[in-house]
């Protein structure tokens, strides 16, 4: 332990250490001067460069849907390396029993995923299952149905994308942020909102699509006292109400996303496995393309219940594919009091009729029981004079395990 005296030695030494640093090269930069020392407006992208010459970071990024009376939290953290590129996460959803069962249906699965990502890759494993990995080829095969995985993709900005991190270097900060007593600044900004709906799932923006209205959605950076991004947070009721519009998540009556890093510097494991991985490209597939017959289950990583991994039905699967039907229906008159699903039921019900018994015996199992999924849109069209109401779409009519209907 120093004494008082050792103390005051150090302390007098102090003026002239630091008067020799002075005189030295010229070069050294006071902490963070590489970005607060540029103008304002391009302040975001040099703390981007900060924060990614940082090395490597952990990271926790959250999505918040509140009602009067419950909440339900999305949560990833994990760690990243921004010069390789990788990332390792654990991505959970978590949905209370009393969160409004309609509201929950549009958020998705509660689950607990290990995540990891390197450049384009991002694999995932589900409980003790094998790692599946998800190339750009996957994603393009897949489509909307792995969206909740393709955003995670490393980025320009991180290794792991789809957070609040990406926006911040598309806002431009106006005002002079202020300065904390640790030498952090906090900025107020505002973000796009079609930029701010990338952090929802695509089962929430099934609604508005691209159509998010004017309104900014507010937003609060935090650079420390280096420069690099720190913590941000945004309120996303502009994104709300438009859900609202559509009548999606009606009880959630606040919705806000939240970003913190913190350990820069530290080593990290990037996670990616090495071994025991396959291949979603070949493994994977929409619920749809699979023909009568053939066996899945829904062990994927992904929250979409029509993206199914393949199996052989000697094998334990969940799904058995019955048949795939299309819907090309015409109602007369401007509106009809029955919705695609109806229309989509009684096809499977004949589909379920027609099946030879080696699809249908599996249906009277235990436990089994008879399902089917998919889309339809409804429109309007007049020929001749004649109003009419449209229904076309197409959906899968299959045998499934009944605990997975009641999710």
């Amino acid at each position: 332990m120093k004494t008082a005296g050792r103390r005051r030695a150090v302390l007098a030494l102090l003026p002239v250490l630091l008067g020799t640093a002075a005189c030295g090269s010229g070069t050294e930069e006071a902490p963070g001067e590489a970005v607060y020392g540029v103008p304002l407006a391009q302040q975001f992208h040099a703390a981007t460069a900060a924060t990614r010459e940082a090395g490597t970071s952990r990271f926790l990024a959250t999505l918040t849907y509140a009602t009067s009376g419950a909440k339900t939290v999305e949560r990833a953290s994990g760690t990243q390396d921004y010069a390789a590129r990788t990332s390792s996460a654990t991505h959970e959803l978590h949905i209370p029993a009393d969160f409004p069962e309609k509201d929950a249906g549009y958020i998705g699965e509660a689950a607990r995923v290990a995540v990891a990502t390197a450049g384009d890759d991002v694999y995932v494993r589900r409980d003790d299952s094998s790692w599946l990995r998800y190339s750009p080829a996957a994603f393009t095969v897949l489509g909307d149905g792995a969206e909740e995985l393709s955003v995670h993709a490393a980025g320009e900005v991180a290794p792991w994308s789809g957070t609040l991190a990406d926006l911040v270097p598309r806002s431009v900060p106006r005002e002079e942020p202020r300065r904390e007593k640790d030498g952090s600044r906090v900025y107020e900004v505002t973000a796009l909102p079609e930029n701010a709906a990338g952090l929802l799932p695509s089962s929430v923006k099934v609604g508005p699509g691209d159509s998010w209205g004017d309104e900014q959605v507010p937003m609060t950076v935090r650079l420390d006292a280096e420069g690099r991004l720190s913590e941000v947070t945004a309120d996303l009721r502009p994104l709300l109400d438009i859900l609202h519009e559509d009548g999606i998540l009606k009880e959630v009556t606040s919705l806000r996303a939240s970003y913190t890093l913190s350990e820069f510097g530290e080593p990290v494991d990037n996670g990616v496995p090495a071994e025991g991985v396959e291949d979603a490209e070949k493994t994977v597939a929409s619920l749809d393309a699979l023909d009568p017959g053939r066996c899945a289950d829904h062990n994927t990583g992904v929250a979409s219940r029509m993206v199914v991994r393949t199996v052989d039905c000697a094998a334990p699967h969940d799904i058995l594919v019955v048949a795939q039907v299309v819907l090309d229906e015409t109602i007369p008159g401007k509106k009809t009091d029955k919705d695609p699903d109806w229309f989509a039921k009684k096809k499977c019900d004949t589909a379920f009729a027609e099946a030879p018994d080696s699809l249908l015996r599996e249906s009277r199992l235990p436990g089994k029981t008879l399902a089917y999924a998919g889309s339809a849109v409804q429109g309007l069209q007049v020929a001749q004079g004649q109003t009419s109401t449209t229904v076309t779409g197409t959906y899968t009519c299959f045998v499934v395990d009944e605990d997975l209907t009641e999710r």
